[in-house]
């Protein structure tokens, strides 16, 4: 769809009318894109790869899988790391499972024809939170991890929203919602208190993905600030003011060559991340007496999907350094999906002089 928009009063200027259909996409993400002389590309619709969750070492070997080959998305390891949460099915109807190792059981958690993204664990791993649009707006809910009740909406606003990590004390939750002025910003959901979001980062460019350190007292996140997507940590002060709170002050960047989906170890002395190309990297970190990051190192290969790594995951990743879990392709699918034609069309915006 497509429709007219006037960016100097900031409204539209005519109706929505169709330009393509039968358009391929992943999640909510179409794959198309136009530019500025009147082009518009886009690829066909083609048949979902099939994929699985893999267990990786420190070394990139396989050391386990999770469930059957299917469509995932979004995995999370739970605090205990004997559970992930997932998403599976067509992007459409998917729903998110929660795979438990221990008890060798698989159960469907969300049900309905909503979509979902981004699950993540309360630190005790009593809870999932997850973002939802019942409503066309992506809002914020959690749910019992055992499934014993239903879901409760935890943050409902006008803006697209997702939640990226728990503070350990259970206190905050950090989250990014997509504002059309600022872009991806970087908010916070007190839990205990009044629960009145505040803005930990609102710039002109796209931060997200953010993870509290183990002791509260840091943030990393990834921004596109310098013209591509890097890892760098902020302070937080969890006992201070919303103001004080943010990440308006000092900063340091981590990563160098690009980076996202940072996550900290258990112990707060190291930070992962994925390179645009997927390679994993550990960066040894010190927080005392004041922040300092060393030379990022390489692990290992993650498996490449064709696709953004943060459709892989967003919750964690890892709890112990020692096992990773990704989303990697079964070949099922997946060549129907690679010839799946790209389409270019000109002269696309003709329908919407029509409707002015």
């Amino acid at each position: 769809m497509a429709q007219p928009f006037d960016a100097r009063r900031f409204e539209f200027t005519g109706d929505a009318v169709p330009v393509e259909e039968h358009v391929g996409h992943y999640i909510n993400g179409g794959e198309f894109s136009a530019s500025k002389n009147g082009a518009l590309v886009y690829r066909a619709e083609g048949a979902s790869a099939e994929s699985q969750p893999k267990w990786f070492d420190r070394h990139g070997k396989i050391v386990g899988t999770v469930g059957d080959s299917d469509v995932y998305f979004f995995p999370a390891i739970s605090p205990d790391g004997n559970r992930i949460v997932v998403g599976r099915g067509p992007s459409e109807h998917g729903a998110l499972w929660i795979f438990d190792s221990s008890q060798g059981t698989n159960t469907r958690f969300t049900f309905g024809s909503s979509s979902v993204a981004n699950p993540i664990w309360s630190p005790d791993g009593t809870r999932i939170i997850f973002s939802s649009n019942p409503s066309g707006i992506w809002d914020i809910y959690q749910k019992l991890a055992s499934g014993a009740a239903g879901e409760d909406l935890l943050l409902k606003s006008s803006e697209n929203k997702w939640p990226s990590d728990e503070s350990h004390d259970g206190r905050f939750l950090l989250y990014y919602a997509l504002d059309p002025r600022t872009k991806d910003d970087i908010w916070v959901l007190p839990l205990k208190s009044n629960r009145t979001p505040f803005a930990f980062l609102r710039t002109p460019f796209d931060e997200l993905n953010a993870h509290f350190s183990p002791d509260g007292h840091w943030v990393a996140y990834e921004s596109n600030e310098s013209g591509r997507n890097e890892i760098y940590v902020r302070p937080f002060s969890p006992d201070s003011s919303a103001a004080d709170a943010s990440g308006a002050g000092a900063k340091w960047q981590v990563s160098y060559g690009g980076g996202v989906l940072p996550l900290w170890s258990a112990d707060g002395k190291e930070l992962y991340y994925l390179t645009s190309d997927a390679r994993l990297m550990e960066v040894d970190v010190a927080t005392s007496p004041a922040f300092q990051a060393g030379t990022p190192k390489f692990l290992f290969q993650a498996p490449p999907l064709g696709l953004l790594p943060s459709v892989r995951t967003t919750g964690k990743y890892t709890v112990d350094g020692k096992r990773f879990l990704f989303i990697s392709s079964t070949g099922q699918g997946s060549q129907a999906q690679d010839q799946a034609p790209f389409k270019v069309v000109l002269n696309w915006q003709a329908a919407l002089k029509q409707s002015q």
